[in-house]
Order: structure tokens, then C-alpha cells, then sequence
């Protein structure tokens, strides 16, 4: 049975209400009395009434008029009415009471299990009515203070997504001017150092040339440093010039850059048809640059270095792939990170910069770049960038210009 409620009986005579207590309290619902239809209306300024059970003939003002004034108030509008009239009631009569808002009609004498049941069901209608109305209420509330903690927070990443792009922008601006006045300097105590190391010459004992030239290589380690910092630094700048990057052109200028190294490696580099791409060219060929000459750099035993690349709809997949010494699953991660270094200086030498730079390029192009790699068989470096102009024309050129020179292959 549905929660407690009230019920309103009106009637002028004491006994009919006597007797509609009788049929309906075994309902456990509190049955409230009203006399007239004054009375009712009175009683319903105060309080709500779940049903009303509202007798026809009453002096002064009948059921009909009571029944109007109760549906004109805001509050009991929807309160169901039933209307109890005596015999002989006609049909224009009946019609009339469900035209000024009765949901049923019953004569007198009535069946009490008729009207318990009658009753028993608009009580149950009218607790889900209030229960879902309850519901509702609470369900706007909800919505009301998740829409302002939606605002709030929205509000919060707002501003912490400015005060992050103004950070950035100081450090970048911070790392920018500090290289270039670290540049100066390190200029000049490098160049005292080769004055210092040609005018004492031979006169350098074997402790002090050899101290010498680790401040010669201490300087050059730190120019590279500051130059890859300002590189670094630089990603961010605005106004870099996008625009279609052909990738088998740009592969023969950065291996033509490296010819030297790839003969001295005697390394044999491959590379496939390539995709365009659409990007800044200068920083794209910084990338590829980089993880070649990083290949090059881990390789082993005859080395062996595949570029390559495959169109995947709007996006394409380029790849460097070595038979170097590999890099363990647990520093996948690591080598991506400013500074970090895997091997000591004079096991590779480098400035732990490279592919912190190449993953800050490819994110800033709106690409991913990861690795797969196998102790002692080599690493694959993986990047995407976005593409809608096809492949290029192929690098037979430079295949030529290198197998020329004597040193690797393509």
C-alpha cells in the first residue's frame, strides 16, 4: 500500500460522514471532515488532500460551485474529485459534475467495496503522482548544481589552461634568452681555449694537454647543449610556415647531410617510396635527421637503416628502423625526456636532447611518435603526420649521388 495520506470528506450531514469513515478507514489514510463547502475550502487553504469526496446537494453552496473554486486554486487543481449524489440524479446533472472536474460519480446508496476500491487506487495514483513530481524536483536540483559545478569547473581549466600556456611561454621565452646569453660567453671562452692550446703547443705537459682538451670537448658538449635547448625552445615559437613536406625529397637532403658518417659507418641505408605530408619542412627534417643519425649512431656490425612510409588515409605512417643495440621495453619512455640519457658520454656521445626534440615536433604537427625495439637486434621509431597529397616522386637522385661517393648504399 502507498505512503499515508489525507482524504477530504464533505457533506452537510453528520451521519453520511459517519458512515463514509466506516467504509474507509481500514485504508490507513487520516479522513478529515468538512461540513459545507466553505468549510472545504477553508480546509484546503491550510492543508493537501490527495482525494475529496464531495457531496452534491449541500446548502448554501452546492457540490458543483465547491467543485469550481477548488479547481480554480493553483494548489488543488489536480486533487481528484468524486462526487456522491442521492437517487433519481439525472444524466444532464452527472454530466455537469464531470464537466466541473470529477474524476467519478456515485449514487447514494453506494457499495462501501466500490467505493474503498475506488478510493483505494486514486490514493495509490496520487502517491506515485507526488513521488514522481518529488523525483522530478530532485532530478532538476541535480541538474541545476551539476550544470554550476560544470560551469565551475570549466571555469577552473580555463584558467589553469592560461596560466599553463603563460608558464609555458616564460619558460620558453627564459630558455630562449638564457641560451642566447649563454652563447657569448661560451664563444669566447672557447676560442681562449684553442688560442691557449695553439700558443702553448708542445710546452703542454702530458696532465695539463690532456686537461686541456676535456675543457675543449667540456665546451663544445656545452655549445651543443645550448643549441639544442634553443631548438627545443624554439618548437613552440609562433608563426612557423606550414605547408606540403615532400618526404623522399627530404630524406635525400638529410642523407646527403649524413654521407660522411653513413660511409665512415659503412652503413647501408634504405629507403622507400615515401609520403607527402603536410607540416613546417625545416622542423620535419630535424625528425628525420635526428632518428637517423641516432641510428647511425647505435648501430652495430655492419649496419643496416630502413626509411620508410605508408599513406593510412589522411594520416601517414613513417618509420626509421635500425640493427643497432636495441633499448630496453623499460626505457621506452625514458629516452623521450629532456636530458635523458641511457649510455655514458664516452660510450655515445650526444646531448640527450634529440628525440625530446623529435616528440615535441611530431606532437606539435598533431602526430604521435613511439618506438619498438629488441635488445641487440635494433629499434623501429614510429611517427604520424597528417597527409592529403599522396607520395612523392622517389629518390633515385640521391640513390645515385651516394652509391657514387663510394661509401654506403640506399
Amino acid at each position: 500500500m502507498a505512503g499515508r495520506g489525507k482524504i477530504l470528506l464533505v457533506d452537510d450531514e453528520p451521519g453520511n460522514l459517519l458512515a463514509l469513515e466506516a467504509v474507509l478507514e481500514d485504508l490507513g489514510h487520516e479522513l478529515v471532515r468538512a461540513y459545507s463547502g466553505r468549510d472545504a475550502l477553508r480546509r484546503l487553504m491550510s492543508e493537501d488532500f490527495s482525494v475529496i469526496l464531495l457531496d452534491v446537494q449541500m446548502p448554501g453552496m452546492d457540490g458543483f460551485e465547491t467543485a469550481l473554486l477548488i479547481r480554480s486554486r493553483e494548489r488543488s487543481k489536480q486533487t481528484p474529485i468524486i462526487f456522491l449524489t442521492a437517487v433519481g440524479r439525472s444524466e444532464e446533472e452527472m454530466s455537469r459534475g464531470y464537466q466541473v472536474g470529477a474524476v467519478d460519480y456515485l449514487v447514494k446508496p453506494f457499495i462501501p467495496e466500490i467505493l474503498r476500491y475506488k478510493v483505494a487506487v486514486l490514493m495509490e495514483l496520487q502517491a506515485k503522482t507526488y513521488d514522481l513530481q518529488a523525483a522530478n524536483e530532485g532530478l532538476t536540483s541535480l541538474n541545476a548544481t551539476l550544470e554550476e559545478r560544470v560551469r565551475e569547473r570549466t571555469a577552473e581549466l580555463e584558467a589553469q589552461s592560461l596560466e599553463l600556456a603563460r608558464s609555458n611561454e616564460e619558460l620558453n621565452q627564459f630558455a630562449s634568452v638564457a641560451s642566447h646569453d649563454l652563447r657569448e660567453p661560451l664563444r669566447s671562452m672557447t676560442t681562449y681555449l684553442y688560442f691557449l692550446e695553439r700558443d702553448l703547443g708542445e710546452g703542454l705537459a702530458g696532465e695539463a694537454k690532456a686537461h686541456m682538451v676535456a675543457a675543449v670537448e667540456a665546451a663544445k658538449r656545452m655549445s651543443g647543449l645550448i643549441a639544442g635547448l634553443l631548438a627545443f625552445s624554439g618548437v613552440d615559437a609562433s608563426g612557423q610556415t606550414q605547408g606540403e613536406v615532400d618526404f623522399d625529397r627530404l630524406a635525400r637532403d638529410v642523407i646527403e647531410m649524413l654521407a660522411s658518417v653513413i660511409q665512415e659507418k659503412e652503413a647501408l641505408v634504405v629507403v622507400g617510396r615515401l609520403p607527402k605530408v603536410n607540416g613546417n619542412g625545416a622542423m620535419l627534417r630535424q625528425v628525420l635527421q635526428n632518428l637517423v643519425d641516432n641510428a647511425l649512431k647505435f648501430s652495430g656490425p655492419a649496419p643496416r637503416i630502413e626509411v620508410g612510409g605508408e599513406l593510412r588515409g589522411k594520416e601517414a605512417l613513417l618509420w626509421v628502423r635500425d640493427n643497432g643495440i636495441g633499448i630496453p621495453a623499460k626505457d621506452f619512455e625514458k629516452v623521450f625526456k629532456l636530458f635523458k640519457r641511457l649510455h655514458s658520454m664516452e660510450e655515445y656521445p650526444g646531448s640527450g636532447l634529440g628525440l625530446a626534440l623529435c616528440k615535441k615536433i611530431v606532437e606539435r604537427h598533431g602526430g604521435r611518435l613511439w618506438l619498438e625495439s629488441t635488445l641487440g637486434k635494433g629499434s623501429t621509431f614510429y611517427f604520424t603526420l597528417r597527409s592529403e597529397v599522396g607520395y612523392g616522386d622517389g629518390n633515385l637522385e640521391a640513390v645515385a649521388a651516394l652509391k657514387s661517393g663510394g661509401g654506403g648504399g640506399l
